[in-house]
């Protein structure tokens, strides 16, 4: 009895594992076929799409096409093309609903179709689409979702004030990294007034260093005497941001307290100065950066090296203009 038991046990274990192999092997045919099927519906949709985009007749049979492979063929379109063109064609996968589509899929329980939902909705840039990727910035569970929401914002001029920036991300409650940085100097053409009025607020050095660097990429000469203030501060971190941001700028105005750092005692500093300096076409900077070509830090060295070949290249330039004038 024990045998027969143990017989029919493992003849019905191996019909299982048999049938479970079998339908394994029928949903691999299956995806095969399918994958073939989208490469051939992915061509004909791009075809169809670039003769509407040309204003050509188009007489494809689109009711057959799912969604997700019109939105994977659009995806690769737009970056195939730009100014009215791409506009166009984000206009015909709108009317198409495809950004309905994208919508449902951004509001998708995996955060990996929801990051995916946030690049295609940049893509489109409707004002539709800066509603959702605010919602998301402001709300989503996940923090890498938040993040793409905000340089898609950011790409699309849409970011909110810094205040908000910072509250949203938690940015003054952890370590800077490059994302914040980046962050930063998106917001800078767009409020640079309220990324000043940050300074007057309690904060550590190295969130006061990001503001300075953020400045120098608000193209504002208002932020000028900021950026000498910074220049000046007992901080080597400040009065480095000082110069990233000066050199970013490149309004020669800033010519006297750029070459002061020039003698600066911290290292690093001297080094960004002298990269200011050659970014700026600062001539008149030529006897220092020679002074420190013996500097006791080597990166010094090398970068003053490089300001001398950058400004004195560009002087040669000049006479030669000057005597073939």
């Amino acid at each position: 009895m024990s045998a027969l038991l143990v017989f029919m046990v493992s003849a019905a274990v191996a019909l299982v594992m048999t049938a479970l192999f079998g339908i394994l092997l029928l949903r691999r045919w299956y995806q095969e076929r399918r994958r073939e099927s989208d490469r051939a519906k992915l061509a004909a949709i791009t075809r169809s799409y670039m003769r509407r985009v040309a204003g050509q007749l188009d007489a494809e049979d689109t009711s057959r096409w799912r969604d997700d492979i019109r939105l994977a063929a659009v995806s690769h379109i737009h970056l195939l093309l730009r100014g009215g063109e791409r506009h166009r064609l984000m206009q015909m996968a709108e009317l198409d609903g495809l950004l309905r589509a994208t919508l449902a899929r951004s509001r998708s329980w995996r955060a990996a179709r929801r990051i995916d939902a946030i690049r295609l909705l940049q893509q489109f840039g409707s004002e539709a689409c800066i509603a959702r990727l605010r919602e998301i910035f402001s709300r989503d569970r996940n923090m890498a979702a938040r993040l793409e929401a905000a340089f898609a914002l950011a790409a699309l001029h849409a970011l909110p004030p810094p205040r908000e920036t910072i509250r949203l991300l938690g940015m003054f409650e952890r370590k800077i990294n490059r994302l914040d940085r980046a962050l930063f100097r998106a917001s800078a053409p767009h409020y640079s007034e309220q990324l000043a009025l940050l300074l007057d607020d309690p904060i550590s050095t190295e969130h006061r260093a990001l503001i300075i660097d953020a400045l120098g990429w608000s193209g504002d000469a208002a932020v000028l005497p900021l950026l000498e203030a910074a220049g000046r501060s007992p901080h080597a971190d400040i009065r480095s941001a000082a110069l990233q941001a000066a050199a970013q700028l490149a309004l020669p105005s800033v010519e006297i307290w750029v070459m002061e750092l020039l003698r600066d005692p911290v290292d690093f500093v001297r080094l960004q100065a002298a990269n200011c300096c050659a970014s700026l076409g600062l001539h008149d900077a030529i006897p220092q950066l020679r002074c420190l070509l013996a500097d006791d830090s080597l990166w010094v060295r090398l970068r003053a090296e490089h300001a001398l070949e950058v400004l004195e290249y560009r002087w040669l330039d000049l006479d030669s203009k000057g005597l073939s004038a």
